[in-house]
């Protein structure tokens, strides 16, 4: 719900939806006996027409800031007061495109500010009343007649003008297109455009001002803000300050968040570094023979995949390897030492006791794809080794 208000007297107001529905209207003697109903989204202050003029102006500048500096300059010779006594709004621009540009006086708006400021509601907007004016959806302007006899003409969602009656004939003149489609609220002014040469002129009863122009909009869009700048919106402001706040509560979680990360990530990587040093060290005590060590957790899991699958490659090394591995743990004995040469695997493994030894000598005669050799045993400092010498059967 959207409650508009106007901000000078004939203090209507009117209260509707998004898409135009009317909810209520009314008029108050003076702004304090405004009451915004519950449940509204917005707050629209509708000022005077006749105090904003509407521009577009041309200036080569390629930011919004620079554009906004430079338009009182590019205008200085074609405005009546000093641009120091004026209050200028963008309303809207593109890079290389004609500036839309809102102009008031300086105490107008302070005077405004200051009543807005005194309301014990805040609002969002302060927009010209002629902005609120619905562009049909068949025509290119709409034209309105008030009821003090003032001419109001919206083209555009940032463009509109205002004019008395003797104007009307030269707006129509400098039109650069007279087949433009209009929709007039006033019969008069729809036959006058006609007799002038207008062909695509309609009658559209929508009511002289804004509480009756607002039931006529599909959807209802809020341009032309002049609470910018020096005259930035204080509910808008306090907005602002909630939203930092928010933000560096967000931030503080952030770092926070980040910093714990960071310092589970460095205890991660420290105990992964501790891991793969000490994989790397079981690898070469088991695999002796690798030359070359890349990735030693992937490495390790390759050669222990092959060994418990029984896994036979190219050459007597591979054979031979898997043998040893499934005889060693099956004797509960440990490797210390492995070499290969001349198609002959050498290793040299620790067991508890002799009766270990025993067992892992019984345990290469049961394979018979190799043929063991005990070439040496002994014990030493309370463990029994066992040297074989291991070929292929």
């Amino acid at each position: 719900m959207i409650f508009f208000f106007a901000i000078e007297e004939p203090y209507r107001w009117v209260v509707c939806k998004d898409n135009g529905t009317v909810e209520s209207r009314g008029t108050v003697d003076s702004l304090g006996d405004l009451a915004p109903p519950k449940h509204i989204n917005k707050v629209v202050a509708v000022a005077p027409a006749n105090d904003v003029t509407v521009r577009k102006v041309k200036v080569p500048a390629r930011s919004r800031s620079k554009t906004l500096a430079a338009i009182p300059y590019a205008l200085e010779d074609n405005l009546a007061s000093d641009v120091e006594q004026l209050h200028f709004v963008l309303l809207d621009w593109k890079p290389g495109v004609n500036a839309t540009v809102a102009i008031l006086d300086k105490a107008k708006i302070n005077n405004w500010y200051q009543a807005i400021g005194q309301l014990p509601f805040s609002i969002d907007a302060l927009v010209p009343e002629y902005l609120l004016i619905p562009i049909h959806p068949q025509t290119d302007a709409t034209i309105v007649r008030t009821e003090s006899d003032l001419i109001f003409i919206r083209t555009a969602p940032n463009e509109g003008a205002v004019l008395d009656t003797y104007s009307l004939d030269l707006w129509w003149h400098d039109l650069a297109r007279k087949d433009i489609a209009i929709a007039c609220q006033d019969p008069e002014i729809a036959r006058h455009l006609v007799s002038m040469g207008g062909t695509m002129v309609r009658e559209w009863d929508i009511g002289p001002d804004f509480s009756e122009w607002l039931a006529h909009h599909t959807h209802i869009d809020i341009t032309g803000n002049l609470l910018q700048g020096d005259y930035k919106s204080r509910h808008q402001g306090q907005e602002d300050s909630r939203y930092k706040i928010a933000a560096a509560v967000l931030a503080a979680a952030c770092v926070i968040y980040f910093v714990a990360s960071g310092y589970e990530y460095f205890q991660l990587a420290s105990q992964e570094k501790r891991l793969t040093e000490q994989i790397e060290i079981e690898f070469r005590e088991a695999f002796p023979d690798a030359k070359r060590i890349v990735n030693p957790r992937l490495q390790m899991e390759q050669r222990l995949k092959k060994l418990r699958s029984g896994y036979v490659g190219e050459g007597e090394f591979q054979i031979l390897l898997s043998a040893v591995a499934r005889a060693v743990p099956a004797a509960q004995g440990k490797i210390e030492e492995i070499s290969f040469r001349d198609n002959a695997l050498t290793v040299t493994c620790i067991t508890r006791d002799f009766a270990g030894l025993d067992k892992l000598k019984k345990k290469f005669a049961e394979d018979s794809l190799v043929a063991a050799e005990l070439l040496s045993s002994g014990s030493r400092d309370n463990r029994v080794s066992g040297r074989f010498k291991i070929t292929k059967g």
